[in-house]
């Protein structure tokens, strides 16, 4: 599929979230608009930005390739679960208690109509919640569960990378750098929401305040599509293009072909 077809997906979506608030359908308006964003989007970023990685790590499947992506993935999840489930309680207060394990799909209404209330709709709608008594429960948003994708994409071709690195490169601190560099993306991305959303708290310091609700907002959003940008860049850096002026042309190519099939 091209991909313009996934940006006309994505840019279609919006005026469905622009409009919940108006609809009495709002979670009719919110899941299908959601669901048709972020699949574009997602679709649209590993058919182009990450289809070298994601082509890597098909072709080296393992069990330390599915090890460290089911890995991280799940502690991604659980720790931005952790976080939604901080941010939306400072809102709106308790959301609910667990009396019985549950499996439910969770729409948060944004009002009044208007830019805010799309781009919120967008990053905390819909929820996927699973809940166990007596009172734990995880829930994540489509935007968590897409960058989480993405992230644990990236952390697992860096790792690769490295790991193909290691067995070339017999000097260990060569390799020492890069390896850092997936690392310091990975838990980085991980670890500032978890510590906002349980140290900070417990310390009855920041979080109680509007500025360290504005805090963890902030990890929520941004950390993410950043951790993304940086092992993205770092993996490129283990993959240097061969110089220009060394590449064979076409013509040098078409003409090797020939040769071989003159002998």
């Amino acid at each position: 599929m091209k991909s313009y077809y996934y940006i006309a997906g994505a840019m279609l979506s919006l005026p469905l979230l622009y409009e919940a608030p108006t609809s009495t359908h709002y979670f009719l308006y919110s899941l299908l608009g959601n669901l048709l964003f972020w699949w574009s989007l997602v679709a649209l970023v590993l058919k182009t930005a990450l289809h070298k990685p994601l082509s890597y790590i098909r072709g080296n499947i393992s069990k330390f390739t599915l090890g460290v992506f089911i890995g991280y993935l799940s502690l991604h999840y659980l720790v931005y679960s952790i976080a939604l489930e901080r941010i939306l309680t400072g809102l709106f207060g308790k959301l609910f208690s667990v009396s019985s394990p549950f499996l439910t799909l969770q729409v948060t209404p944004f009002y009044p109509m208007g830019p805010y209330s799309t781009l919120v709709n967008l990053i905390f709608n819909p929820s996927i919640v699973i809940g166990f008594p007596p009172n734990y429960y995880i829930e994540l948003s489509f935007y968590a569960i897409s960058m989480g994708l993405l992230i644990a994409i990236l952390v697992t071709a860096n790792l690769l990378k490295v790991r193909e690195m290691t067995r070339v490169v017999k000097a260990k601190v060569i390799v020492l750098a890069p390896l850092l560099g997936v690392l310091g993306g990975g838990s980085c991305c991980v670890s500032i929401p978890i510590l906002l959303a349980t140290s900070i708290p417990a310390a009855n310091l920041i979080l109680t305040s509007p500025i360290g609700d504005s805090g963890l907002l902030l990890a929520y959003v941004v950390l993410p599509p950043i951790t993304a940008l940086a092992l993205k860049l770092n993996y490129d850096s283990l993959s240097p293009r061969v110089p220009k002026d060394m590449r064979m042309g076409k013509d040098m190519r078409m003409g090797e072909l020939k040769f071989k099939k003159r002998d």
